[in-house]
């Protein structure tokens, strides 16, 4: 087994040789990256109802301090600036890092130093940011992270265990959610131009830029700061939700922009120092799919980890070029005296909607719970789309695709028994001549601490290295086998459920299951070695053997029918019988 990966684990994608190969794959990650920021089921958009709590004049620019509502009782706050004058104009969110202030961070440049001596240190100026696009002719909208300045109905470690992640409930989660409403926000402005938006933001806020910029079509220019890189993935919580970076990287996750303009800032003194040699290059062969590479370009600044003048006005220089038509335009900062004291937009917390971080969790995971039941609604009806959004969600969730495999039209039957327990009661009640195909997977993945270095966000979930191990059998067993069929009993019946639903249709045997009563619809029982990234909020279990209902499985032992509905063909509540001859 390979060595497991954490964030500071070199990783760089595979170069893509045709256009078509990449947008499949292009595809499957915006899947992953949805599904691991708890987006999958489609989430449901409550009213924004905007508050504007002053309005003011500084530096030759128009500031108002707002809130927007993003979930049903939370509120995202943060500061639109705009020329005095005039509109629409082209609009720029601004997702800042994990400066103590946040959007409110203004620290005082320093000089470089002369080459061959130590880097000069690296600083931010945010409110300076912002003001000087506004000068140029932006409005741009600078909102808080979760945790910081305002926005302090939840803290910026929530959501961290994995009843949560089961449930796609995690800070990158909401703050991701956070970033599309804002595009809702500036979309709900008369004075924005819908057709010229724009994102930019460095460190933790680069991150969140280039997730959003992956995420939703509206953006049409993107420059990410000091954050996209082969080695350190982000440090925080806030950029490692559980199961984003399996088999990826954030140097993909940024290509996935590709053909629309973008332009990487990094500096020599972080993570990012090998921008224009190694990670650059890669994703300008994702532009080069598009003949596009005009629309990519990278600069590098010799200080530390920054947002500072040289790196904000090179992502000013690539803005004014691509979202106003002005490659020539005259980026040189000038000093705003702008007090980020004026920026606040509540003087003290407020006591309306949700009251605590547990109610926001506990709200989230309810919207979760909504869309599961109507997502499984719509099993029931059942469509392609359905079928085919199930599959592809719960073959992301436990990272397995199985691999593609010539079915034998000789050969006779097979049966993979996983466990002990199954290989008895296959070796009993099978016919003469089926061949019994015995596997454990009991000890696959035992010992494993999913929150030591975000191992979930990197690593298949053990769960998954399981099912992954019995549609390896199973792919051996089918280029040998004219029938294949898996038989599970206890722990091991959910297994051989998910690794038939997940075989998109090739199954040309049957699934045998005896759950024993095991209480799948309890969060409980999936954490652990179950457990895996927005499993429950796609509908586990259930909705595999929705995928299931028309194969001529049998699953037994099922706690309660009830729960299963949809499924009333295949599933019973009375015990497998080894005296059943299994045809």
């Amino acid at each position: 087994m390979d060595k497991p990966r954490d964030l500071d684990t070199f990783h760089l994608f595979a170069k893509p040789e045709r256009k078509h190969e990449w947008e499949t794959r292009a595809a499957a990650l915006r899947t992953r990256i949805q599904l691991a920021c708890g987006l999958l089921p489609d989430r449901r958009k409550c009213a924004l109802e905007p508050i504007t709590t002053s309005t003011f004049e500084s530096d030759g620019v128009r500031i108002e301090n707002v809130a927007i509502q993003t979930l049903t009782g939370f509120w995202l706050c943060g500061n639109v600036y705009r020329p005095l004058s005039g509109g629409p104009f082209p609009a720029i969110v601004n997702p800042h890092g994990h400066w103590a202030d946040g959007r409110r961070t203004r620290e005082a440049d320093v000089p470089r130093n002369p080459k061959g001596e130590r880097l000069a240190a690296g600083k931010a100026d945010l409110v300076q940011l912002a003001v000087s696009l506004a000068r140029q002719g932006f409005l741009v909208f600078a909102y808080d992270m979760v945790g910081y300045n305002d926005t302090l109905q939840a803290g910026h470690s929530m959501s961290g265990t994995t009843t949560d992640w089961m449930w796609g409930v995690n800070l990158l989660g909401l703050q991701t959610w956070n970033s599309i409403r804002t595009l809702d926000y500036l979309e709900s402005r008369p004075d924005v131009d819908r057709k010229r938006i724009g994102v930019t933001g460095a460190s933790g806020g680069g991150t969140q830029a280039f997730i959003l910029a992956a995420l939703d079509k509206r953006v049409q220019c993107s420059v990410p700061v000091n954050m996209v890189s082969t080695t350190m993935q982000g440090g925080c919580l806030c950029e490692n939700a559980p199961g984003l970076r399996v088999d990826t990287d954030n140097v993909e996750i940024a290509a996935l922009f590709a053909p629309k303009p973008q332009f990487l800032v990094s500096c020599l003194g972080d993570w990012s120092k090998t921008t224009p040699t190694v990670e650059g290059p890669a994703i300008r062969n994702v532009y080069q799919l598009y003949g596009a590479t005009e629309s990519i370009a990278w600069d590098q600044f010799p200080y530390g980890h920054n947002y500072n003048r040289e790196s904000r006005e090179a992502m000013t220089k690539w803005m004014c070029r691509w979202l106003q038509g002005r490659p020539d335009a005259d980026v040189t900062e000038y000093p705003t005296t702008l007090n980020p004291e004026r920026l606040r937009v509540f003087p003290s917390k407020r006591n309306v909607g949700l009251q605590s971080e547990k109610a926001v969790v506990a709200a989230l995971h309810a919207q979760a719970s909504s869309e599961r039941k109507r997502f499984i609604t719509r099993g029931i009806r059942g469509s392609r789309k359905w079928s085919d959004d199930a599959t592809r969600w719960l073959q992301t969730s436990l990272a397995v695709v199985p691999p593609s495999v010539r079915q034998s039209t000789t050969g006779g039957d097979a049966i993979i028994a996983v466990g002990r327990e199954a290989l008895h009661a296959a070796r009993v009640a099978v016919k003469a001549g089926t061949n019994v195909i015995y596997i454990d997977v009991s000890s696959i993945g035992s010992g494993i601490d999913h929150w030591k270095s975000y191992h979930s966000t990197y690593n298949r979930p053990v769960i998954g290295q399981k099912v992954a191990a019995i549609i390896d059998a199973w792919a051996k067993a089918q280029a040998t086998h004219e029938r294949v069929s898996f038989i599970g009993l206890g722990d091991d019946a959910p297994l051989v459920v998910f690794a038939a639903a997940l075989l998109e249709g090739k199954l040309t045997g049957k699934v045998y299951a005896d759950f024993q009563g095991i209480d799948t619809e309890s969060d409980a029982y999936w954490s652990s070695e179950r457990y895996a990234p927005g499993l429950r909020a796609i509908g586990d279990v259930h909705t595999a053997a929705l995928l299931l209902r028309d194969s001529g499985s049998q699953l037994f032992g099922v706690r309660d029918v009830r729960r299963w509905s949809g499924c009333d063909q295949i599933v019973s509540n009375k015990p497998f019988d080894v005296g059943l001859l299994i045809p």
